[in-house]
């Protein structure tokens, strides 16, 4: 399974966004996604409290690069992704090539439904220049984003691979998702993949940002640093937010 760059969705609404003339509202917009972008990297998140619309939503989302992927993510029993699904969803990141992450909330769930993030900015604090070098080795499966070779409500499974640690020149980038992981790895790699969990799970009991969107809030983050997830919700739950793929053009 070769590499290859993964902008594309599965099936879901691509944002194939036209050139649009400059309106007022996306001029006052600018603004307001630059204080975004300065949040997200710096803290890794950006959660604007402020109810906004939709379309000021998608407006700052475009500010910020090239919207990918627009999904709607509500309880839907017909399909396979556990996005979809009431259960519990473990600390994981998105496609690896997506730069920013976006969510619109139009609806919470009556008791929960918060977003759970894991900052591993200091990944560097917690590991040997050995162990950082190991992990740069260590593949990690992200769906196919064509969705001829993979949309899983079709039976089609199809998964590349990405590095669970880049180097960049100021920082490193991290890509896990602990149910892509594959099947086998050297002693090496299996050592240095159960550190990385003990990290986690450190950061979880410790350092967890829990972050319950209200209706009209927002939350960005960066998808190569946060790792994202949120607890159980019931079957009937009526959340429903709005997601949004983002890819920055300097990255």
């Amino acid at each position: 399974m070769a590499r290859r760059e993964p902008i594309e969705g599965n099936g879901e609404s691509l944002g194939l966004d036209a050139a649009l003339s400059q309106s007022r509202d996306e001029r006052d917009a600018r603004g307001v996604s630059v204080g975004v972008l300065a949040s997200v990297e710096t803290l890794g998140y950006a959660h604007i409290k402020e109810p906004l619309s939709l379309e000021d939503f998608e407006i700052i989302a475009r500010q910020m690069g090239s919207i990918v992927l627009r999904t709607d993510l509500t309880i839907t029993p017909n399909r396979s992704s556990i996005v979809y699904k009431p259960d519990e969803i473990a600390f994981h990141q998105d496609n690896p090539a997506i730069n920013v992450l976006g969510w619109y909330c139009v609806r919470q769930d009556d008791l929960d439904g918060s977003a759970r993030l894991l900052d591993t900015a200091d990944v560097a604090d917690h590991f040997s220049p050995n162990e950082m070098n190991i992990m740069q080795n260590v593949n990690v499966r992200y769906p196919d984003p064509d969705p001829k070779r993979h949309n899983p409500d079709s039976d089609l499974i199809g998964y590349l691979l990405w590095p669970m640690l880049t180097e960049k020149a100021k920082h490193h980038e991290v890509y896990y998702v602990p149910w892509l992981l594959l099947d086998s790895y050297d002693e090496k790699q299996s050592s240095v993949i159960k550190k990385f969990a003990e990290y986690l799970r450190a950061k979880e009991e410790n350092h967890a940002i829990t972050i319950r969107l209200k209706e009209g809030e927002s939350l960005f983050i960066d998808n190569n640093r946060m790792l994202h997830g949120r607890g159980a919700i019931r079957p009937d739950s009526k959340r429903f937010l709005k997601r949004v793929w983002i890819k920055r053009s300097s990255q």
